[in-house]
């Protein structure tokens, strides 16, 4: 399924959500993955605030990493672009990645459902001002399919058109689609935009709108078959980064999320997307 082209699987720390992320971290290249997220959320979720660190803080942070076996790809961002303090916060994030060398910032455009016609001309017009501002420090933007105007990948490819800058496509989550929206299959609605995506999160559900039911890859509802080939018939070969957020009430140990990962890992590599060179 992979092709020639070498695919690229990392991991967000969410995979053992309620834990510090070194937990994370640290785990993750017992399952062979050596590409991680960085959460940097202005909300305080997770645990990395660049507003707080210098130069010297992002250099230890990296060699931590390094030394851990894993290299950051992506800094999760998630600003609401149409508050102008997370403009300001969303700027800091992209300096944040390209002093990490992470290649993708994930953030929100807005969680507005819905915008007026002057709200929709200043968003696209921040969006093409953060998208300059990316393309200079060698780093893209990834709207996520969260709430809002980028739910799916039908009413973000509106706003990426509208956008039209080539530093910016999508994170698509394929849980997500399934949580923000009614009735609407991942596999089908990523024909859309899978010439737009820049970054994937694997993510699998058993639940439907609202419902936080998020199992290990191939438990669920989601058809990743079908997705992978959408996308890599659009020239898309990660990264692919995994975000298995468990169900809610559960209240699973390391052992218990490690072992949730690994099934997900065997999936993927029984569907040819994970091979013994990949990540």
């Amino acid at each position: 399924m992979t092709g020639s082209q070498r695919t690229i699987i990392a991991a967000s720390p969410n995979c053992f959500l309620e834990f510090n992320p070194f937990v994370a971290y640290r785990h993750f290249p017992s399952v062979g993955i050596r590409f991680v997220e960085i959460p940097a959320a202005p909300s305080g979720f997770g645990m990395f605030a660049p507003e707080l660190m210098e130069t010297a803080d992002v250099e230890r942070l990296k060699e931590r990493l390094a030394g851990i076996g894993v290299t950051p790809i992506s800094v999760g961002a998630y600003c609401d672009l149409l508050q102008p303090r997370l403009v300001e916060a969303l700027r800091r994030r992209i300096d944040f990645a390209q002093q990490l060398g992470a290649i993708n910032v994930v953030s929100d455009a807005t969680r507005q459902l819905e915008v007026d016609a002057e709200q929709w001309r200043k968003l696209v017009n921040i969006l093409r001002y953060l998208g300059d501002y990316a393309a200079d420090r060698g780093v893209r933007i990834a709207l996520e399919t969260h709430g809002g105007l980028t739910r799916n990948g039908g009413l973000a490819l509106k706003l990426l058109q509208a956008v039209d800058h080539p530093t910016i496509g999508l994170n698509y989550d394929t849980g997500n689609i399934y949580y923000y929206n009614d009735n609407l299959d991942p596999a089908e609605d990523v024909k859309q935009v899978a010439d737009r995506v820049v970054q994937v999160h694997l993510k699998d559900t058993a639940g439907g709108k609202g419902e936080w039911e998020f199992c290990a890859l191939g438990d669920g509802r989601v058809n990743f078959p079908a997705i992978i080939a959408e996308l890599q018939a659009a020239g898309f070969h990660g990264p692919y980064s995994l975000e298995l957020e468990g169900r809610r009430g559960e209240d699973f140990n390391r052992e218990q999320h490690l072992a949730r990962i690994k099934k997900s890992i065997d999936y993927l590599r029984r569907i040819g997307l994970v091979s013994d060179s990949s990540g």
